[in-house]
């Protein structure tokens, strides 16, 4: 059966094929609940039977399953035949119908499948005895594999079909009772019109995939643009608050720096007077000051004149200044009217 008709199961009508009647059951949900007969004497009376056994039931049916009884159908138990893949059976029994079916004159639908497992290939057949075989001159011992067999009058398959397709109904399976063998008695047109269908449903089946797809794809694209537009509005919205937090904070930081430079020179001021008054009290009476330099923990720079500027460094020395030295000559130089050395003292140190 076609896999993709299996997706769309619905009521289905059981016919039973006999030489010159029909027999009908309504199948619904595995129950029977309709059941009809109807005789044909020809191929045209055959598919109006057919045709009008389909439109009897009170409820519609979508399916047709067709059951072939004697003497419609030949069946043959076959055990001379090369241990050959099924459907390779099948081709073989085809090619050779009619060394196993009476034909009548009319071509015939066939079919094969190995009773039990399918033979594992031709192994053990000699070329020149397999052409025998296949040209019909060798016959191989009983202990070769056993096959079954069904044939039917192809123009009693295509008749059956018609009916089937004027009342509207999927073809489902055309074979034999079954016993221990499924055989299928699909004519060669209905079987390329079966692979058309199903190859269209693949087809279709997979163009609805292929949109579901698409469609998925674009509305994901769709709602992440969405997404994007709106957390951008939603970073616009909060630019505003950002921005003033951080001229809040910049704020803050100059503030605090401020604060800090304030607090540094409160602190350095009494360091400056006690290093002024290191060095005031140091420096003898005859010593003129010209410039004082200083800043706290980085050393400070004097500038004067004294009578020996050596004396100034002693001084200095004692009174706590470290890492003194004199930067530059010393300039002897007359200076309201004495005679005076110009000095330059750098320090590295406060007093202790």
């Amino acid at each position: 059966m076609n896999p993709l008709r299996r997706l769309a199961r619905g009521d289905a009508l059981h016919l039973t094929v006999r030489d010159a009647s029909l027999h009908a059951v309504m199948m619904h949900r595995g129950a029977a609940t309709w059941a009809g007969e109807a005789t044909y004497a020809s191929l045209a009376e055959l598919t109006d039977a057919v045709a009008r056994l389909a439109a009897e039931p009170a409820h519609p049916c979508r399916r047709l399953v067709v059951t072939l009884e004697r003497p419609v159908v030949q069946l043959r138990t076959l055990a001379d035949l090369p241990p050959v893949s099924h459907r390779a059976l099948a081709a073989v029994v085809a090619h050779q119908a009619s060394r196993f079916f009476r034909k009548n004159g009319v071509p015939l639908v066939t079919d094969a499948v190995w009773v039990g497992a399918e033979p594992a290939g031709l192994r053990g057949w000699p070329p020149r005895r397999l052409i025998r075989f296949v040209l019909g001159r060798a016959r191989e011992p009983p202990s070769r594999p056993i096959a079954r067999a069904a044939a039917a009058a192809e123009p009693l398959i295509e008749a059956i079909a018609a009916g089937a397709r004027a009342a509207g109904l999927a073809l489902e399976a055309i074979a034999p009772p079954q016993g221990d063998a499924a055989l299928s008695l699909f004519s060669p047109a209905l079987r390329q019109t079966r692979a058309r269908v199903a190859r269209r449903g693949l087809r279709r089946w997979f163009l609805t995939a292929a949109g579901a797809w698409t469609l998925a794809a674009t509305l994901f694209v769709v709602r992440l643009g969405w997404e994007r537009r709106r957390v951008g509005a939603e970073l616009t919205a909060l630019d505003e608050p950002v921005r003033a937090v951080l001229a809040a904070r910049r704020d803050l930081r100059d503030a605090a720096a401020a604060v800090e430079a304030v607090a540094s020179v409160e602190r350095s001021k009494g360091a400056a007077l006690d290093v002024l008054a290191a060095v005031a009290a140091a420096l003898p009476d005859s010593a003129v000051l010209t410039s004082f330099t200083w800043g706290a923990g980085a050393g400070g720079v004097l500038t004067g004149a004294a009578q020996r500027a050596s004396d100034v460094v002693a001084r200095l020395e004692r009174a706590g200044l470290q890492e003194l030295r004199l930067e530059g000559p010393v300039v002897r130089e007359a200076i309201g009217g004495r005679a005076l050395e110009r000095f330059t003292i750098v320090f590295r140190e406060s007093p202790r």
